[in-house]
This record gives structure tokens, C-alpha cells and sequence, in this order.
């Protein structure tokens, strides 16, 4: 059960405290809040996400490029 100061208004808190008393912020005894820490994880979650999309986008032009350049390429019949 130790104190900390509120990141928003400095009012001494319990670092288990779910609100600050003294101006209601959440998690008053954490650096950021619940709200930047979730939107932080998204962003990573995003970037992850996007960085495989392209690794396997450019995987499967690179698979079937060449079938699709040879089919482009036949004279037509």
C-alpha cells in the first residue's frame, strides 16, 4: 500500500487506486492511463499486422508472378 502522486493533478494516491479523488483520473498511481497504454498496444498490433500482410503479399506476387508473366506472354490462338 504505497503512495504515489496522480499523474494528472498530483493529489497522493494509492498505487491500487482505480480513480483519483482529487480530479477522477484512471489510474491515477500509473504513468499513462488504461485509454494510451490500450491505444499503444493497437498501434503495435497494427503495425505487426501490416508488416505480415506485406511479407505475405509479397510472398505469394513472388510465387505466382512468373506463372502469370508466362501466361501473359503466350501468343494468343
Amino acid at each position: 500500500m504505497s503512495l504515489v502522486s496522480c499523474r494528472a493533478c498530483r493529489h497522493t494516491v494509492d498505487t491500487s487506486a482505480e480513480t483519483c479523488p482529487g480530479c477522477g483520473a484512471t489510474n491515477p498511481g500509473h504513468r499513462l492511463s488504461r485509454q494510451q497504454s490500450d491505444m499503444i498496444i493497437l498501434l503495435i498490433q497494427l503495425i505487426i499486422g501490416i508488416g505480415l500482410l506485406f511479407a505475405a503479399g509479397s510472398w505469394v506476387w513472388h510465387q505466382v508472378g512468373p506463372i502469370i508473366k508466362t501466361q501473359l506472354s503466350k501468343p494468343a490462338q
